[in-house]
């Protein structure tokens, strides 16, 4: 079959010091595979203090924008830098990682290249509340200029099309790495947070309710992992300190490699009570560790079955209290989750999936192909 070179807009990058989120360890691990079967990837993304462009398992990084240490000084400048590097760009096909806090970067607007818009953050409407600007009306508008798309849940596909109903897309999930199934684990004695510190989207502020109004109820503490904006994780420490949950909550800052996996192996469940989501790869984590779920029940979690999860109604703290007291109390409830948590991961193994990008990718240059020598 034709190698192609395959080119990824993703405004994060997996060495990244502010983020480094799922997103990024998404688009690398299926970079990698790509790589070993043959194609060439090249990965555009944000510049940041000491950022280099190299190779990285075979990967090429190229870093654009201000590269300044203000996450949101870098988001605003790699909008701007975008249209020039895919002007002169050379590949076969790119897929748009969407961006908060506006979705599309209007990529096909800049490059004859084919791109395929994929939903990494498609919440525009969201970030419209948070910050009371109308994010949703960009992404409205640029979603249109797209004619290939990568949903990763009927959730998205099913958005996609009422914008932009002549779009071509194909339902592909996000995944897991392989390895981690053969991963030892231990029921231990703290629920886990991994993601990035964002304290609206990733519900953070609930979270802690629920943790203070089951203070001394449990024996249950809770660790939060992660890193974002200094301010976000400041106020992060603040509402622990407020709450007075010092001795029942740790923030222990970002975990990458073995950290995370220590803090997966020994962790007794893990939770994840975003507002809003499209495919978040956490779950993924804690699943293909056998560690349960424990969540609102959001659009962005449906695929997150109820055989590996526990899940309270929207933004319910008192219910998300009393499931936090359950999985902590209820430890054969605890085991049966668990017993389906590595069977429910193991549909969503990166190999697979990376060959449905490679086959996605492939169809895609074919019709644009097609497309133009009907022109």
């Amino acid at each position: 079959m034709k190698k192609l070179h395959i080119t990824f807009v993703d405004f994060d990058d997996i060495k990244n010091p502010f983020l480094s989120g799922g997103q990024a360890r998404a688009t690398f691990e299926v970079s990698r595979r790509l790589v070993k079967m043959g194609h060439k990837v090249t990965i555009i993304c944000s510049r940041y203090p000491k950022s280099k462009d190299q190779k990285y398992y075979g990967i090429f990084y190229k870093h654009i924008g201000l590269g300044s240490a203000n996450i949101r000084f870098n988001n605003a400048a790699f909008f701007v830098a975008l249209p020039l590097a895919l002007w002169k760009f050379k590949a076969d096909v790119i897929i748009e990682c969407f961006t908060a806090p506006i979705s599309t970067c209007f990529s096909p607007l800049y490059t004859k290249i084919p791109v395929i818009g994929m939903p990494t953050m498609f919440e525009a409407g969201e970030f419209s509340k948070k910050y009371h600007l109308p994010f949703h009306l960009v992404e409205k508008l640029g979603v249109r200029f797209y004619k290939y798309f990568l949903a990763y849940s009927p959730i998205n596909q099913k958005k996609m099309l009422k914008m932009n109903p002549k779009i071509h897309f194909r339902l592909i999930p996000n995944g897991i790495g392989e390895e981690a199934f053969t991963k030892k684990v231990k029921d231990g004695n703290y629920a886990l947070f991994i993601g990035r510190i964002d304290i609206v989207q990733k519900g953070l502020d609930l979270l802690l309710e629920a943790f203070a109004r089951i203070n001394g109820k449990v024996s249950t503490k809770l660790v939060i992992a992660g890193n974002g904006p200094k301010d976000e994780e400041k106020r992060l420490v603040g509402l622990i300190k407020k709450k007075k949950l010092e001795g029942k909550v740790r923030f222990v800052g970002r975990a990458d490699g073995k950290k995370k996996e220590l803090l997966l192996r020994g962790a007794k469940f893990g939770v994840y009570p975003s507002r809003f989501e499209d495919f978040p790869l956490v779950p993924l984590e804690y699943t293909s560790f056998s560690k349960p779920v424990v969540c609102f029940d959001v659009a962005g979690m449906k695929w997150v079955t109820d055989d590996v999860s526990l899940k309270a109604r929207p933004f319910r703290v008192d219910e998300l209290s009393q499931k936090l007291i359950e999985i902590s109390t209820n430890s054969k409830l605890r085991l049966k989750l668990s017993k389906s948590a590595r069977p429910f991961a193991r549909k969503y193994g990166w190999n697979n999936i990376s060959r449905d990008y490679a086959n996605f990718c492939r169809e895609v240059v074919d019709l644009d192909k097609r497309e133009r020598q009907r022109l």
